[in-house]
């Protein structure tokens, strides 16, 4: 993202107050509370999809190195890093919608989400992978369920997009 092109629409706007922190609230919100919420979410979904699945009950324990809970665990992981990926096209302008941004603009963005994909496939389905972070490989059904939260994030953030659009155009009128 820090090598991302400038938004065209940059020099239009006003320069932001020089006490405005570039942390501030309504990024802490999208952030952390809109953005974190549904990842975590869809994470652990996942996580109780695949304990559920295969028949496990709440309370019941789980040895680190039982293959449920790293199935269980592995799907953990790939849901938090392909929400991730859908959020580095999100975050790429706080307003924008993904469509107009596009989504192969910034090359190092491209090869950075190659990579992960490379590496995700890696350490699921690989017997090293598998054997040096403790991972077992998942099924397509919970892929499916990875796709539909990345989904669900992406129509939610775009929904939350369009909302600001709106209302900076109707407070600048």
């Amino acid at each position: 993202l820090g090598s991302e092109r400038p938004d065209p629409q940059l020099m239009r706007r006003p320069p932001r107050p020089q006490s405005e922190r570039l942390m501030n609230w309504p990024l802490v919100f999208r952030a952390y509370i809109f953005l974190g919420l549904i990842e975590a979410t869809a994470a652990m979904t996942v996580f109780f999809f695949v304990l559920n699945g295969a028949g496990w009950e709440y309370g019941q324990n789980l040895a680190a190195q039982d293959p449920l809970y790293m199935q269980a665990t592995t799907a953990c992981l790939s849901t938090i890093i392909v929400m991730q990926i859908v959020n580095v096209f999100l975050c790429r302008n706080e307003t924008r919608s993904v469509f107009s941004t596009g989504f192969l603009g910034n090359t190092l963005i491209i090869i950075g989400v190659i990579s992960e994909i490379v590496i995700l496939l890696l350490i699921n389905y690989t017997p090293w992978g598998n054997s040096l972070l403790g991972t077992a490989p998942i099924e397509n059904e919970v892929w499916g369920i990875i796709i539909l939260g990345a989904v669900v994030m992406f129509i939610l953030e775009e929904l939350r997009k369009w909302i600001a659009r709106k209302k900076s155009l109707n407070s600048s009128s």
